[in-house]
């Protein structure tokens, strides 16, 4: 039987499996990472993962702050196994080399962090299932590299460990690593991390519902990941002598790393254009068109919109289709349409229908626009919740607040007056200037208000 066969020998490894401390590290990492999955349940936060694939495993990757100082520490751990048992002395006098000896040990360390890294993934996958409807194949290189990175970990702690076969070296390590991790959430606060935010496993930033990991990102990182799991092995078992040797695969998989990301965006994120492609009613009627992601709420979504609808057709150009739309759709919003922002359907979902119609009346069917300096913020939501309000037939509308609520102010309630004080076709000039103020994002939706001037 060849070396590396013998290495690699099944009963060798089940019995690494079993006695080694490698499932007890695949078990503490499936265990803190489900915890961590779960326990944002208690504080009404468990949307943040669980109604999309990208964004599980995204949130699994956040979690690797935690998981992967915890994986390097346990290879340091595992590494000192001879020198915890007083072996060093008699297995230096074997004629097996010590590639072949310590590779089976390697090898069981990286089955069990992998194994519990896809637990977590199991486990959040019970939820996400039900959850929605958009199915895609995008996040697998994300957890991919997730589950690569941990075996990087291990395997550079145990070649750490190796090397420096202290006590000391494993909690040093995970207090070392952990640090080396947050240095790019840290940078992150005040401007950019670069490539250093690439580099590292955990992501600095949660991503929305339409955006996802850069492809050309992930497959720098797992060529990055990849190079140090073998600079860690080699580490692992080469003699004192050979470790600089072992740094090579790391150098050169830091600089090819590094050229790939050269042209990638700051922070590795992109839209994904495949969440945001719109899913149609077909059955002859008004067309109600909601995104991929959103798409298992498209038969409760249809009534509503088609109720705004009717009530929109009382100004001039009414709207005939209703579309659901995200930050990254840009341009004028066609008069023909309704447009709704996807955070208002995110909102609506615990609302009735009739709550659910007035959220697609507000600013008259258009969505809410961008002010990047938050100037103007209060009146666009207060002209938006009158033009529903007028469009709906009543004031407040339902899920409006109603008199004496703080969010109703005597200015909003003596705007509501003045309006229904003028002529029937004034009212509707002005509500229809509302609606084009609107479309551009340009307008001054409180002057169209109150005067009709867009």
């Amino acid at each position: 039987m060849s070396a590396p066969m013998s290495a690699l020998n099944p009963r060798i490894l089940r019995i690494e499996l079993r006695r080694s401390s490698a499932s007890a590290v695949g078990g503490l990492v499936a265990l803190l990472g489900v915890a961590g999955l779960y326990l944002l349940f208690t504080t009404h936060q468990g949307d943040l993962w669980d109604t999309q694939w990208t964004l599980l495993v995204t949130f699994e990757r956040i979690m690797l702050v935690l998981l992967w100082p915890l994986s390097l520490g346990a290879g340091a751990w595992q590494a000192r196994r001879d020198r915890r048992s007083r072996m060093v002395e008699l297995l230096a006098t074997t004629p097996r080399p010590v590639p072949l000896r310590v590779l089976s040990s390697a090898a069981a360390m990286a089955i069990c962090v992998v194994l519990g890294y896809l637990l977590i993934l199991a486990a959040g996958a019970v939820r996400v299932a039900g959850n929605t409807a958009y199915q895609q194949l995008d996040w697998l290189p994300i957890a991919g590299v997730g589950a690569l990175s941990l075996v990087a970990a291990s395997w550079l702690g145990m070649g750490i460990g190796r090397l420096l076969p202290s006590g000391y070296t494993p909690p040093l390590l995970v207090v070392a690593g952990f640090l080396v991790l947050m240095a790019p959430i840290q940078f992150g606060k005040t401007g950019s991390p670069g490539a250093l935010g690439l580099l590292v496993p955990n992501l600095s930033k949660k991503l929305d519902e339409y955006s996802t990991i850069s492809g050309s990102v992930s497959l720098a990182q797992a060529v990055w990941f990849g190079a140090l799991a073998v600079s860690g092995l080699l580490l692992f078992m080469l003699t004192r002598r050979g470790a600089l040797v072992a740094v090579v695969p790391a150098v050169a998989g830091l600089v090819a790393a590094s050229t790939m990301l050269s042209g990638a965006p700051a922070d590795g994120i992109v839209a994904d254009p495949g969440a945001a492609a719109e899913v149609c009613t077909t059955d002859g009627g008004p067309a109600v068109c909601m995104t991929s992601v959103h798409a298992q709420g498209l038969s409760r979504m249809t009534g509503p919109a088609r109720r705004a609808l009717k009530l929109l057709a009382v100004l001039p150009d009414a709207p005939t289709s209703v579309h659901e739309v995200t930050s990254y759709r840009a341009g004028a919003q066609p008069a023909g349409e309704i447009w709704v922002h996807s955070d208002n359907f995110a909102v609506s979902q615990g609302e009735s229908d009739d709550q659910v119609v007035v959220r697609m009346l507000a600013g008259a069917g258009t969505r809410l626009c961008d002010r990047p300096d938050g100037t103007g913020i209060a009146d666009d939501y207060r002209v938006r919740r009158l033009a529903a309000a007028w469009l709906y037939g009543a004031y407040p509308a339902p899920g409006q607040s109603g008199p004496g609520n703080a969010r109703v102010s005597p200015e909003e309630a003596d705007a509501w007056r003045q309006l229904k004080a003028l002529p029937e076709p004034e009212q509707v000039r002005r509500i229809a200037a509302v609606r084009r103020a609107g479309f551009t994002c340009q307008g001054d939706l409180r002057a169209a208000l109150a005067g009709g001037a867009s």
